[in-house]
């Protein structure tokens, strides 16, 4: 086999992100084997960037196929930054340019984190999303195909995109309500896919939607607690975002009928919602005793009461895009539609308390929005892994 040389090349390593571009220029090392022109956007703590690739040991990983080698000319070597010297080494032997024009042309492929599982020569990448989003991976991929020749300033870029879907959730109250959220999740969705390094797509789209993914569960923390928030405010998920399968579910967001929901795709929030200043009771209870059927049912329920609620999820996601879902929690806007007749407790459990007005004691009955005069309103906006506000009236 013909001695493959690499001289003097400097790959541009870019990620597709958040806001405008910061650029760091890393010293290539002295022989000049390989080096990087780094460029990365300012991204939240839980996604991926050039400062989390700088600090991960174990570095990306590379493929790489040529004209005449039939098997991977690099087969998934690793490539990693030494904060001592500042330079990007191969974790291994270097790896050199073909000194022959037959051998050309040469296709790059790389991704992060490590981690992961390409299946080789294929370039085939499935993939399980985890159902704790705490080991939700922020999956990065780049390829650079048809390299020719040696290029001229030694420069091969390799532009990383993200490759999942980035969700998270945003809560818009009034100046005299405040909200607690105990819990949201998002219902029926698709979990797995296959990603084609080839043409950094998806090329194998789920096919199941029966996946449940909670961004924050019982019992209410302090960061989940809104009062007076006028303007989008995060809501602090238990693992941060959620890393989510790119998918298609603009024919699974329907109506929220309670025995349609298994086949439909939703956004499930548990929240109850008092007056500021008062702490007079809007929707859900502070105390269950003063639920009007308590000593009748005979509850041995103790605390808050919340209740459940559900907005339809007509979407699709797409590889590099994040999402925001606002939800209006104003005491003014639908409030979202109750898809459980009976109250939750503040530990997330069902309870045996039907659901009612706490002023008027009257029920509240499955399928209607809990402000039943307005109605439930839902905006889309895009952008390129930046944010995607969807606000859920």
């Amino acid at each position: 086999m013909k001695r493959i040389v690499i001289l003097g090349v400097t790959i541009a390593l870019t990620i597709a992100s958040c806001t405008k571009d910061e650029v760091t220029n890393v010293n290539l090392r002295e022989d000049s084997v390989i080096g990087f022109e780094l460029s990365t956007g300012k991204t939240r703590a839980y996604v991926n960037d050039i400062n989390k690739l700088e600090a991960d040991a174990t570095g990306f990983g590379v493929y790489a196929t040529n004209k005449l080698i039939p098997e991977l000319f690099i087969d998934n070597s690793s490539y990693k930054y030494n904060s001592t010297a500042n330079v990007w080494l191969w974790n291994g032997k270097k790896i050199f340019w073909p000194e022959n024009e037959e051998d050309y042309p040469i296709n790059f492929y790389a991704y992060y984190p490590k981690a992961v599982t390409i299946l080789g020569y294929s370039l085939k990448h499935p993939y399980e999303i985890a159902e704790d989003p705490k080991f939700q991976l922020d999956l990065l991929a780049a390829n650079q195909l048809n390299v020719v020749a040696r290029p001229e300033l030694d420069n091969v870029p390799l532009y990383f995109k993200h490759i999942l879907s980035k969700i998270d959730f945003k809560v818009v109250t009034s100046e005299d309500v405040t909200v607690e959220v105990q819990s949201i999740a998002i219902r029926n969705v698709g979990n797995a896919g296959t990603f084609n390094y080839s043409n950094l797509e998806w090329y194998e789209a789920p096919t199941q939607f029966n996946s449940d993914y909670s961004y924050m569960k019982a019992p209410v923390v302090p960061e989940n607690i809104f009062a007076g928030t006028k303007n989008p405010t995060d809501v602090t998920g238990s693992g941060g975002s959620f890393m989510l399968m790119p998918q298609d579910l603009s024919e699974r967001g329907w109506n929220m009928k309670i025995a349609t929901l298994a086949q439909q795709s939703y956004i499930e929030v548990v929240y109850r919602m008092y007056e500021t200043e008062t702490g007079k009771d809007i929707v859900g209870f502070t105390d269950a005793e003063d639920h009007p059927n308590y000593k009748e049912i005979g509850s041995k329920v103790e605390g808050s009461l919340f209740v459940k609620v559900g907005y339809p999820l007509p979407t699709e996601w797409l590889m590099n895009k994040a999402y925001n879902y606002v939800i209006y929690l104003d005491g003014s806007s639908s409030g979202g539609t109750l898809i459980d007749e009976n109250f939750i407790d503040e530990e997330g459990e069902d309870t045996d308390l039907p659901v009612v007005d706490p002023e008027t004691g009257e029920p509240i009955e499955p399928e209607e929005p809990i402000f039943t005069d307005k109605p439930i309103g839902f905006y889309v906006t895009v952008a390129e892994w930046a944010n995607e506000n969807k606000n859920l009236k």
